[in-house]
């Protein structure tokens, strides 16, 4: 023997056997990436010009902590806040929109919201709010803000 010897097939199939490591990783690479990717997408914007646009943007000064551009998007009549300070300060949360119903003179935006301050017992809070809209002045404007941001008085008001 010349001490090369003729490769069986059993040597073949074992060259050829993937670790049993490989395809657990690749599982794992995809998830990493799946969320990261989902992480860094920017959030949808919706024209300003439209009840869900304005309900964006409402949410967006208030977890802004603009909340003198909050109050510019409240109707002259409706649910009037108390104070244009919100209850519970700064909102730190999240927004999907859920719906919009309505025609051309009123509208009901629904989002989903979720509150990012963890709490340590029952954990993320989320919920549906609705928005009640009415077209005023050439845009829209929130005749109720929802719950929690402020405390409000809903008593129509006479003009």
């Amino acid at each position: 023997m010349t001490g090369l010897e003729p490769a069986t097939m059993s040597d073949m199939d074992e060259a050829r056997r993937v670790p049993g490591w490989v395809f657990p990783a690749i599982g794992v690479a995809t998830v990493v990436l799946l969320v990261v990717i989902g992480l860094n997408r920017e959030p949808e914007q919706f024209d300003p010009d439209t009840a869900a646009g304005t309900v964006q943007s409402y949410i967006a000064a208030l977890t802004a902590g603009d909340f003198d551009t909050a109050a510019a998007y409240w109707s002259d009549d409706g649910c009037i806040p108390e104070s244009d300070q919100p209850t519970g300060g700064v909102p730190d949360i999240s927004a999907t929109l859920v719906r919009v119903d309505g025609n051309d003179d009123e509208a009901t935006v629904v989002i989903g919201i979720t509150d990012n301050k963890a709490d340590p017992v029952d954990g993320i809070y989320q919920h549906d709010e609705w928005f009640s809209l009415v077209h005023q002045d050439d845009g829209w404007k929130i005749r109720q803000p929802a719950w929690p941001y402020y405390d409000q008085i809903c008593e129509e008001v006479m003009t």
